[in-house]
């Protein structure tokens, strides 16, 4: 049952990887950002991305229940605001900005070799 939960959060962590970054640049303009650059990361931000993700899969499945009980889409908006400022705080904690994040996300996106790496460290954690 342990490694299935470590497989979930490793598939969460990382299909995860760019909804919460780009909602929370999203919130905060009223234009659209500019697209994520996919960056081709070092070992250490795959280490930093790996942590990073972990945290991010688990405030987002923290504030799933929250958002599906919210009565109101104020109450809704509201709770999103909140999730992705936690969620911003996770991976600069984790050491990487939101760019490098996202950047990293995309080249997990295009190569799946590198998204079994992250996949890896995610359930060596």
């Amino acid at each position: 049952m342990a490694q299935n939960m470590k497989a979930f959060i490793a598939a969460a962590a990382v299909s995860l990887g760019l909804v919460a970054p780009i909602a929370h640049a999203q919130s905060n303009a009223p234009v659209a950002p500019p697209a994520p650059q996919v960056i081709q990361p070092t070992p250490e931000q795959l280490d930093q991305y790996a942590t990073a993700a972990k945290q991010v899969a688990l405030v987002a499945a923290d504030y799933q229940p929250k958002l599906e009980a919210a009565t109101t889409d104020q109450d809704r908006q509201n709770l999103m605001k909140e999730a992705d400022e936690k969620m911003v705080e996770k991976v600069q904690q984790g050491g990487l900005s939101v760019e490098q994040y996202n950047g990293i996300s995309l080249a997990i996106q295009q190569d799946p070799a590198l998204r079994q790496q992250v996949e890896q460290r995610i359930q060596a954690q």
